[in-house]
């Protein structure tokens, strides 16, 4: 039986009150792509206060690297299955689908 796969877009929203709109934005290009893939998914938006208390499926110390490097333009931060899939700005349609279909391939594979 195929589980069900577990996307988390990790937003800054909180701290940049102006990026709220990419996060819904990406949510819908999300939505768009999975029906695209055929592909079912859990779809969870995690701020980022509250990544930094532990809450949600994302693992910060993979993104301090990343945020040393290029600060708030890392946002937002995409991750299925609990991997890092894609970081800073909303990606297209046609991104998405790709990273998702990679994703499906992994899990038959592993």
């Amino acid at each position: 039986m195929n589980e069900k796969m577990r996307i988390t877009l990790l937003s800054l929203a909180c701290c940049l009150p102006a990026s709220a709109t990419s996060d819904q934005q990406y949510i819908e290009r999300i939505n768009t792509a999975l029906g695209k893939a055929s592909t079912e998914a859990t779809i969870e938006k995690v701020s980022g206060l509250d990544a930094a208390f532990g809450m949600g499926n994302v693992d910060l110390s993979r993104l301090v690297p990343l945020f040393d490097k290029y600060g708030t333009s890392i946002a937002p931060v995409l991750f299925i299955n609990g991997e890092l899939a894609l970081y800073g700005g909303v990606p297209t349609v046609e991104k998405l689908i790709e990273v998702i279909e990679k994703t499906k391939g992994s899990n038959q594979n592993g």
